[in-house]
């Protein structure tokens, strides 16, 4: 989460408008689950890894980090999906029939697409573009303003945790099985009225700097541009051209 929320606020896309990529995003998510052919998934899967891999310049090791747990829990599923359970005389036994492979590739290709696509997404778009183009778009200030404070106690609780472990393995405490389990129970026992502690004291400076309700943050998007745009929807369409040939 930290890898991502870094990545979204340096990345070369980051002064883009959440509206453009956002329409980027949603669009190749949108042509990656309508098309039926190999050739359109793959084309989307490369082109959102090539624009964060060489237009953002997000590494391809942080790429990996990001995208490891769904995508060992998309390559887990798929192999559940081409497994097949049989029983013969009483005893279970695995096959990977032929026939279940096309369409378990297919799926994992197609789920990989969509999560390139989201990532392209949340690596270049902080959380405060997004919510502020939400609000324009009609969401709630209230309904933002909790957005914005939940995000704010996970860092506060990561920033808890971290700092807890480091004190921790300083002083020796994760030598051998029995310290390290009493260690860690210690830690558990004293996260939380840390975190509620920390959070106390940023409500008092949010009261202290005249909080009225409303949290407000600097801008620093470009306007919308007619030329990305075109560009984001002729590619679009190209996609969505492709996918339909291929079919």
């Amino acid at each position: 989460m930290r890898l991502i929320d870094r990545h979204a606020q340096t990345s070369r896309y980051r002064h883009l408008p959440a509206a453009e990529k956002l329409i980027a995003a949603t669009g190749a998510m949108a042509v990656a689950l309508t098309a039926e052919s190999f050739l359109v998934e793959a084309a989307v899967l490369a082109a959102a890894v090539a624009l964060l891999t060489l237009g953002a310049r997000v590494g391809p090791r942080d790429l990996w980090r990001a995208a490891r747990v769904p995508v060992g829990f998309v390559l887990a599923g798929s192999l559940a999906q081409a497994t097949s359970l049989s029983l013969h005389g009483g005893l279970p036994s695995l096959a990977w029939p032929v026939g279940s492979l096309e369409p378990a590739a297919f799926v994992a290709l197609r789920s990989l697409a969509c999560i390139a696509a989201l990532l392209g997404l949340a690596l270049t778009t902080p959380l405060a573009d997004l919510l502020h183009l939400l609000r324009r778009g009609g969401l709630g200030r209230e309904l933002g303003d909790i957005a914005f404070l939940m995000l704010r106690i996970i860092w506060v609780t990561l920033d808890c945790l971290t700092e807890g472990l480091r004190s921790q393995a300083n002083r020796l405490g994760f030598v051998g099985y029995r310290r390290s389990l009493r260690s860690l129970g210690l830690l558990l026992a004293a996260l939380l009225p840390r975190t509620l502690g920390r959070a106390r004291r940023l409500e008092t400076g949010l009261a202290a700097r005249g909080y009225d309700g409303a949290l407000c943050f600097l801008r620093q998007e470009q306007p919308v541009s007619a030329l990305r745009l075109g560009m984001i929807l002729g590619g679009l369409a190209a996609l969505a051209t492709l996918a339909r040939l291929g079919a």
